[in-house]
């Protein structure tokens, strides 16, 4: 005779939570090199034009991640994925580098950064309408709302009166787009193919793109006026901010996803504004502290997301 079924209460098994990981850590490397760089460029910028120092650590870090993918063995990629490459240089490299870089020089370090920290809201609205979408929870709705708001204090409320910066940071709001739109169309090719290739075809297409709009302040340059200080800038932002970076921004991409790669960009307003705030003695108000503190409220809810939640499990039956 059959044992009689089993009708206990259900039981609930935690999720799991989510880890610190390995990816993790050099994400928060790149929030540290990309937050540090903000002013790096902010003073190289006042000895070199803009267009021109980007174009020299665009053509700096084309060497090296070509350099370092034919010694590592890399291919090229297949032709039928050539146009979404040239496509992605051209937006992300080409098109966010150029309103970056004109943007900062009419805009705070401040403002640019806690724009450009809103890159989740960007990834998760291009994300929802997307083939490749992704999962997007509750308390990462939460989290956008939040950074929507601490935009506008950051931009919205000016807390000098004089509205210097709106030009700027109207820029830099271009090139967040640009970001978020490069970060998200790279889920394709990245299925396909590794981070240094991705990273190294698309800087080779954004870097050709460049090179026309700075062509003019490269002429005009008097090149033996700039400072060792000045060329050496170009290098650590080419060595790190353009190469490194991005080759550790993509393999975040591949490994955890675009949504949740793209939260790390709200920890760069924070590294960005103390940097700032300590080279350049850029002044912080209340207002866009205010606004920061609503960044990285957003980043903790986003966090969240995957830690909140029992999940109901029944015992299930059987016979002996």
């Amino acid at each position: 005779m059959g044992k009689p079924i089993a009708t206990g209460s259900p039981r609930t098994v935690p999720i799991k939570r989510p880890t610190f990981t390995a990816t993790d850590a050099l994400l928060i490397v790149v929030v540290t090199i990309w937050g540090s760089n903000f002013s790096l460029v902010k003073a190289a910028v006042s000895q070199i034009p803009p267009l021109a120092f980007n174009a020299m650590r665009l053509v700096l870090a084309c060497i090296v991640l070509s350099a370092v993918a034919r010694l590592s063995g890399v291919t090229l990629p297949q032709r039928s994925d050539w146009w979404h490459l040239v496509v992605l240089g051209l937006v992300g490299h080409c098109g966010y580098q150029l309103f970056f870089v004109l943007g900062l020089a009419q805009t705070s370090v401040t403002n640019s950064s806690l724009i450009l920290g809103c890159l989740p809201v960007t990834v998760l609205l291009l994300t929802s309408g997307s083939r490749y979408r992704e999962a997007v929870g509750h308390w990462q709705w939460v989290g956008v709302c939040l950074a929507f708001l601490g935009l506008y204090l950051v931009v919205g409320i000016d807390e000098t009166g004089s509205g210097d910066t709106l030009f700027g940071d109207f820029l830099i709001v271009v090139a967040l787009w640009c970001w978020g739109w490069y970060t998200v169309g790279s889920r394709y090719l990245l299925r396909r193919y590794t981070p240094l290739q991705v990273t190294a075809c698309t800087t080779v297409v954004g870097t050709l793109g460049f090179l026309p709009f700075a062509a003019p302040s490269l002429l005009a340059l008097k090149w033996g006026e700039v400072s060792l200080w000045a060329w050496g800038s170009v290098a650590v932002s080419g060595l790190l901010a353009l190469s490194l970076a991005y080759v550790l921004w993509y393999t975040g991409v591949q490994r955890l996803g675009s949504s949740r790669t793209a939260i790390y960009s709200n920890l760069v307003p924070v590294v960005a504004m103390i940097v700032a705030a300590l080279s350049l003695r850029e002044p912080i108000g209340v207002i866009k502290w205010a606004g920061a503190a609503l960044v990285l409220t957003a980043l903790a809810l986003t966090r969240m997301e995957r830690v909140v939640g029992m999940r109901p499990i029944h015992k299930g039956s059987g016979a002996g």
